[in-house]
Parts: structure tokens; C-alpha cells; sequence
């Protein structure tokens, strides 16, 4: 009894068959070398004998053409290494969940717990540095005075108000002032953010999701406590 599929008349039949698809499943855009040889081969064939190919045009046509292959192995080597590169930079991003980072920002989530802290960049000293807190309506529930800073200072809200009450967790702004040469300046301030996951960008690189804050490019990361 004869299978399905197999020929009688030439049992290896199936061979050829299967080369026929592995030809087809060949990208008809990629140009190997057995393809340039025949190319190249063909082409010296069919010359016109009266005027033919030069050693040189002949080396050089061979030499573009491993140029060219060189290069494409080339940016198939460097998506290798940016792939290895983007997952060993996600393994390492993984290390800072539940950590606690510094990011230049003027608002923080308030927690029960923690309450909210930050650093302010005292450039110039003073001796009246303030830090005002605003809710999400931009009114001030708080007003913290830090006497005489110069340098990095920290700071820490509580979460309580200027009478006394406990303020609902949640995401609140907060400025740092004091007077120079008599007249009253701002200064740069930053938060301190739990880490609550992290993500890759294929055009940020990796970010930091932040606790009740949102997300940053780790690039923005000044310090990590």
C-alpha cells in the first residue's frame, strides 16, 4: 500500500520538495554571496569581448559588495548588543523598587507615615529660609521656617497644617523662599520618591515609576538612598 503524499516512481521525491520551500521561504530581498558570484559571473559571461572588464572594476565590485555585507553585519551585531544592553539595564533598574531616590521636583506625596520630605538648594545663605506647602487648589496649609540655611538642606512636613490638623495623604506642592540682598528669592528644590516599579523606553531608556507622583527617566535621579 502506497502512503499519501510520497511518489513511488521516486521515493525521494519529498527532498526536493522540501528544498523547493526552504527557496521560497528566501527572503527574495536578501543578496547572498553565491548570488553575487553568479552576478558576477554571468556578467563576465556576456561582456562585450571587445571591451572587457578591467581587474580593477571587477576587485572593486567584489570589495563594495563586502563592504556592504560588513556593515549590515555590523548593525545586526550592534542590535544584539543594544537588545543585551536594554535587558542587563532592566535587571539593574529592578535593584531600585522600594528604594527611595532624590529627582528635582516642587511637588511629593504626603504619606500618614513618612509625611513628605525634600532638599532645597540654598544657593546664597540666608537667615530666613521658609517652606510653604500648597494643596491641590493652590492654597498654603503650611508654612515651615527654617531659620539661617546655606548649602543642601533637608526638610520634612509632618502633615499637619498651620492649626494643627492632619492633612489627607496625597500628592502636594511645596516652595522654598528667603530673603538675599533684601529682596525675596526662590530656590531649586527636590523630593524624596519611593520607587514603586520601573520601566524601559525605547527613546528614555529606563524610567522610575514614583509613588503617588508619576513617572521620571532615571537620568533625572540624583541621588538614591
Amino acid at each position: 500500500m502506497a502512503v499519501s503524499g510520497i511518489n513511488d516512481n521516486n521515493p525521494y521525491a519529498f527532498l526536493n520538495s522540501t528544498s523547493s520551500t526552504e527557496e521560497k521561504n528566501k527572503d527574495a530581498g536578501t543578496l547572498g554571496m553565491e548570488d553575487f558570484m553568479s552576478l558576477m559571473t554571468t556578467q563576465l559571461k556576456y561582456q562585450d569581448p571587445m571591451n572587457p572588464m578591467e581587474n580593477g572594476d571587477f576587485l572593486g565590485q567584489i570589495a563594495s559588495f563586502a563592504q556592504v555585507t560588513g556593515l549590515s553585519d555590523l548593525q545586526d551585531s550592534f542590535s544584539t548588543f543594544a537588545n543585551s544592553m536594554q535587558s542587563n539595564q532592566a535587571l539593574q533598574g529592578s535593584s531600585l523598587v522600594g528604594r527611595t531616590v532624590l529627582i528635582p521636583s516642587s511637588i511629593g506625596n504626603l504619606t500618614a507615615t513618612d509625611g513628605l520630605s525634600g532638599r532645597i538648594n540654598v544657593a546664597d545663605p540666608v537667615t530666613d529660609l521658609k517652606v510653604k506647602i500648597y494643596d491641590e487648589a493652590g492654597v498654603v496649609v503650611r508654612t515651615i521656617d527654617m531659620g539661617s540655611a546655606s548649602g543642601y538642606t533637608d526638610f520634612t512636613w509632618d502633615g499637619f497644617d498651620d492649626n494643627g490638623e492632619a492633612m489627607p495623604e496625597g500628592v502636594y506642592q511645596f516652595k522654598a523662599s528667603g530673603t538675599v540682598d533684601g529682596s525675596n528669592t526662590a530656590f531649586a528644590t527636590g523630593v524624596l520618591a519611593q520607587v514603586s516599579s520601573v520601566s524601559i523606553s525605547s527613546t528614555d531608556g529606563l524610567i522610575v515609576n514614583l509613588a503617588g507622583i508619576g513617572s521620571a527617566s532615571f537620568s533625572e535621579v540624583v541621588e538614591i538612598l
